[in-house]
């Protein structure tokens, strides 16, 4: 008991708070004793976080405005007098949380008088009112409708809109499937051959340039038919062709893509081509037989020749492109389809694109413009790894959709931070989960006075250049207000 008036009277003046949120605890810490000293520990620290990241995620939403466009989608039709937290302030909680790698939302209980958190979502960091508890997060994401996941969707297409100080000339939107393992009863969650499991498979769009996120849709998990496909593709291409009228479209994806109703919707677009990859039939690869046939020759000759070349110089394959016109039967017409022939030492591997793209060499097209929508699957990988977008164990699948729109969020902020904020350093083409550990997970001691916070960071923080350069770039000093203003 003496011991607790002695840390009582010792409170500086951002702990004045009601002694219901001293977090006194009898529990200690042992450690292994160092020179003749005991180590121990206590969670008696008061005003401190472990956690730098919500006020940096603070500075880039207030730059792109993804919060405030993500609330105004959205109707609160809570009775005013019973509301203690604005749709506003709940997605900004729990979209900061995720960014900083907490997923799950049981973690709000223990982080809803975080000080950091706190000042992430614009509040004092020791005032009375606390953040969202995990359970009122649980509310939110499970009141939404089906308008409302309509509108957020939409709001992300216009957040990617926005990134733009200008119309581009050109865009690239590739687009994939990522399984979402069920671990439970979900709605909707299907099993999957093709995966082995039960699971939703949401549609992944992005900028094949840059990263950028332009669509996450939650579906359930069996394979998508082509018209519900060409369906979700006619209404981003719509919003985006609002915006850039002239800018021209490239659509990318794999073969499961490549069906009758995408390439007839995508034909009726103005600037608007697709490439997508083909499966083979027979008719394909009588097609393809010339081609290959020439390929297999040239690999007998290599094989023959490496005898008098090292390993390390030897070819590996050979591959040959040709090009020719193809309609399936279900094919409104002919597209120019591009067959790669290749021979390597496990056999041929012939593959087919199709493509209403009439420029360029069959070999460009296949190696430079279709082979670069592989990196989508690091950007799948930042979103679904580094950030957990798979946490959809809720009981509606509304409120599943809304985890995946949430966890998206957190994406845009950590792909604008690093493409804008963290331009020119060394963490420019840092995934998520490096920024995360590096930057965001800093210790920080909070001091509250009369008109002012401090935030105490480690004197041996091994960022310090980095954080000054970020932190310049995110500082957005307050206006001071004008004379002649009312």
């Amino acid at each position: 008991m003496l011991d607790k008036m002695r840390v009582i009277q010792k409170r500086t003046h951002q702990d004045r708070k009601p002694l219901a949120d001293m977090n006194f605890t009898s529990k200690l810490l042992r450690f292994a004793p160092i020179s003749n000293h005991t180590v121990r520990a206590d969670f008696n620290g008061g005003g401190l976080s472990s956690d730098l990241g919500p006020l940096l995620l603070k500075g880039v939403d207030h730059q792109i405005g993804l919060s405030d466009r993500l609330a105004a989608v959205l109707k609160d039709k809570r009775h005013s007098g019973y509301v203690k937290h604005t749709h506003h302030d709940l997605l900004k909680q729990r979209i900061f949380q995720i960014a900083c790698g907490y997923e799950d939302g049981n973690d709000s209980n223990a982080l809803r008088k975080d000080p950091m958190f706190r000042l992430g979502v614009q509040q004092l960091p020791f005032g009375d009112k606390s953040l969202a508890s995990g359970s009122t997060i649980s509310r939110f994401e499970h009141s939404m409708t089906r308008q409302d996941i309509y509108r957020l969707c939409e709001a992300l297409v216009e957040q990617y809109v926005a990134s733009f100080a200008t119309p581009p000339q050109s865009l690239v939107l590739d687009l994939d499937h990522s399984e979402d393992q069920a671990h439970g009863q979900q709605p909707l969650a299907f099993y999957n051959h093709f995966y082995q499991s039960h699971c939703y498979l949401p549609l992944m769009i992005f900028d094949g340039r840059s990263g950028a996120l332009v669509a996450a849709i939650l579906r359930p998990g069996k394979r998508p038919t082509g018209a519900e496909n060409a369906m979700l593709m006619k209404r981003i291409l719509k919003l985006l062709r609002k915006h850039f009228p002239q800018t021209h479209i490239l659509v990318r994806g794999d073969s499961h893509f490549s069906s009758p109703e995408m390439m007839h919707m995508m034909e009726r677009m103005t600037k608007v081509d697709f490439i997508f990859g083909l499966a083979g039939n027979a008719r394909l690869h009588s097609l393809a037989e010339p081609t290959k046939k020439r390929a297999k020759a040239l690999w007998k000759e290599v094989q023959s020749a490496q005898t008098n070349q090292s390993q390390e110089t030897a070819p590996q394959s050979v591959r040959l492109f040709a090009e020719f016109n193809y309609a399936a039967s279900s094919w409104k017409k002919e597209w120019r389809v591009i067959l790669k022939a290749e021979e390597m030492a496990q056999g041929e591997n012939p593959r087919f694109i199709v493509t209403s793209w009439a420029g360029d060499t069959a070999q460009m097209l296949y190696e430079d413009l279709y082979c670069a929508r592989g990196q989508m699957e690091n950007f799948i990988k930042h979103l679904k790894g580094d950030l957990a977008s798979d946490r959809t164990s809720c009981k509606t699948f509304l409120a599943n959709f809304m985890r995946l729109i949430e966890h998206a969020a957190a994406y845009v902020l950590h792909q604008q931070l690093r493409t804008e904020a963290l331009q020119n350093t060394a963490l420019a083409q840092a995934q998520p989960s490096s920024v995360i550990n590096k930057l965001f997970k800093i210790a920080v001691q909070v001091k509250q006075t009369k008109n002012r916070i401090v935030l105490h960071l480690p004197s041996a923080c091994a960022v310090k250049d980095l954080l000054h350069t970020l932190t310049e770039r995110l500082f957005v000093p307050k206006p001071t207000k004008s004379l002649y203003s009312p």
